[in-house]
């Protein structure tokens, strides 16, 4: 269906300056915006015998996916989509002698092996901060204790997971509409509205795609008593409505752009 050769293809086309930029402003951010929150409130952060990298892992993964991702997703998926439409690329891909689903389906591997990467990288500068702050603030004991590598894996995957509900309907949205600005506003409004509806511990948060990485787990920043959410052993309920949504609007995506007419 897809070969290594058209996904390398792809990854070229995300070489485009927005996207890359993207990427380092958020990792350089979030990598600030951490060093100085442990840096400038040292006494509240350190913890008499507390492995101090469970309080970052936390921090980092709560900050990213409750007030970054989203907008993060939204830019990424749209400026992605953005650069065929603008080129009007979409005619030559779907009489390239392959099925256009095809198309399609690797444009959405790629996007989603970029935010793997993303969040990678993310951890690795978690790291690199973690062992900076070590450096300066030594009473930290960074150094002194193991990263908890169990538990970053752990609160990532789970964040992540709750993530793709809001990359499908993105996704979906950016091949319907030619434009960069109508798939971005309602992103970005739905990005607002689902921290409104998730920091207010109400069950309708449930049902809304753009309060999952808010809700998924808890981080210390919201109360998630009453949203009702059951787990079922690794995954719950935020996860797998995620993971549904995911699947419902890239499939709508698929079907609709298999009939798409490209004269």
């Amino acid at each position: 269906m897809f070969s290594i050769k058209t996904l390398r293809a792809e990854f070229i086309k995300l070489k485009y300056p927005p996207i890359f930029w993207l990427t380092a402003v958020v990792l350089f951010v979030m990598m600030a915006v951490m060093f100085a929150s442990h840096f400038l409130d040292v006494n509240s952060v350190a913890g008499l015998g507390d492995n101090p990298w469970r309080k970052l892992i936390v921090a980092t993964n709560g900050i990213f996916f409750i007030f970054m991702a989203i907008p993060f997703i939204v830019l990424l998926v749209g400026a992605a989509i953005y650069i065929e439409h603008q080129a009007n690329a979409w005619k030559h891909l779907y009489v390239a002698p392959k099925h256009r689903i095809s198309t399609i389906v690797v444009k959405l591997i790629t996007l989603l092996l970029w935010l793997l990467f993303t969040i990678i990288a993310l951890c690795i500068c978690m790291v690199i901060c973690g062992y900076m702050l070590d450096f300066f603030l030594p009473e930290l004991e960074f150094g002194y204790f193991p990263i908890l590598f169990s538990k970053m894996l752990s609160s990532f995957s789970h964040s992540i997971i709750a993530l793709l509900g809001v990359l499908g309907i993105q996704f979906f949205l950016s091949l319907r509409f030619k434009g960069f600005l109508l798939p971005a506003c309602i992103g970005v409004i739905g990005f607002v509205v689902g921290i409104i509806i998730g920091s207010l511990n109400n069950p309708l948060s449930k049902f809304y795609p753009y309060s999952y990485p808010l809700i998924v787990k808890d981080v210390g920043m919201f109360r998630t008593d009453k949203i009702g959410i059951i787990e079922y052993g690794w995954l719950n309920t935020i996860e797998l409505s995620s993971i549904a949504c995911f699947v419902v609007f890239v499939s709508l995506a698929l079907i609709l752009e298999s009939k798409r007419s490209i004269t």
